[in-house]
């Protein structure tokens, strides 16, 4: 039996988060010391000591949660000799998260990777200068076969108004301009299952045709140099739900996940599907993947790494079961 590792995305952030890796692990403060020369930012002192309107800016949020899932990571193999590769069946993230995935897998160095999630944060804080015009809505209560049909006439003409994160079978984030998805979510109160919106806290319409032009620019930085290498384990990527393994079509995968749905519910199911899977891991910070997933697959077995305490049990239960 073997496990996935999963890792959050943007929103999971809180001042703080860091605390136990930096503290409790030589390997941790190495880890945050290389993440942090390598994008030339004091991301540590943001996390410990910052403010959480600043932590939250995607420019920052993205590094420092990349940061420590890939700290918990390090910690993993270097404090405790504990194998992803020989451990783990698949990676995957939501969002961002992929991107730590990536990186866990050794498809990305550490540096590489942390300058390509501060460069994502930046290019997504300055896509949207009139962020007031658009908005993402989590919707309780309905999943995305609901209303797939309903959203479509929502994404005609200068209007946009699309599924960008399908997280589960009773929570679907729509995305896009303000007007179409206040218009959208009118539309479809009525509907079976329905129970309320909830917008979230973004400065654009992300995962959308809105950020097409975030994903050229993010296309030209991917190809500047940065080096991609072999899969160590199979990631399971956002757009298709599926692992991939094949180094080739990395870049094009990441790119599309810019513009495209997150298929989170699709990615969950592929997991529970598989009858080798002992356990889903998720990775600190936060609980929130764990959560949702343990909704949608009440049997599934999982568990969160984001204190020294959570590390030191998942170990001993791991040594167990050899």
């Amino acid at each position: 039996m073997k496990n996935v590792f999963v890792f959050p995305g943007q929103g999971s952030q809180k001042v703080g988060m860091a605390s136990a890796f930096i503290n409790g692990y030589r390997t941790g403060m190495e880890t945050m010391q290389e993440i942090e020369d390598a994008i030339s930012l004091k991301l540590s002192d943001l996390i410990e000591n910052g403010t959480m309107d600043e932590l939250t800016k995607a420019e920052n949020a993205q590094p420092a949660i990349f940061a420590v899932g890939m700290m918990c990571v390090r910690i993993l193999e270097n404090e405790y000799g504990y194998s992803l590769a020989r451990r783990c069946k698949y990676l995957a993230g939501h969002s961002l998260g992929e991107y730590t995935a990536l990186c866990a897998s050794g498809v990305f160095s550490l540096s590489d990777a942390a300058k390509l999630v501060r460069c994502r944060g930046e290019l997504m804080s300055r896509a949207f200068p009139d962020s007031e015009n658009y908005s993402m809505v989590a919707l309780i209560g309905l999943c995305a076969d609901d209303i797939e049909k309903e959203i479509n006439e929502y994404s005609t003409g200068g209007n946009v108004c699309v599924i960008a994160n399908d997280n589960s079978d009773t929570q679907v984030v729509i995305s896009g301009h303000r007007n179409a998805v206040n218009e959208f979510i009118e539309k479809i109160k009525s509907m079976p299952g329905f129970k309320k919106a909830m917008a979230l806290q973004t400065s654009g319409a992300f995962h959308s045709p809105l950020m097409a032009p975030v994903a050229i620019e993010f296309d030209k930085m991917l190809a500047s140099g940065f080096e991609t290498r072999g899969f160590t384990i199979p990631v399971i990527m956002n757009v298709t739900a599926q692992p991939l393994s094949d180094t080739d079509a990395v870049k094009t995968k990441m790119i599309n996940q810019i513009v495209g749905r997150v298929r989170w519910r699709e990615t969950m199911k592929y997991i529970a599907s598989d009858t080798e899977i002992a356990k889903v891991v998720e990775v600190a910070p936060g609980k929130v993947l764990s959560n949702m997933l343990k909704r949608s697959n009440p049997e599934m077995g999982t568990c969160t790494l984001e204190t020294v305490a959570q590390i030191e049990e998942f170990i001993k239960a791991e040594e167990a079961e050899d």
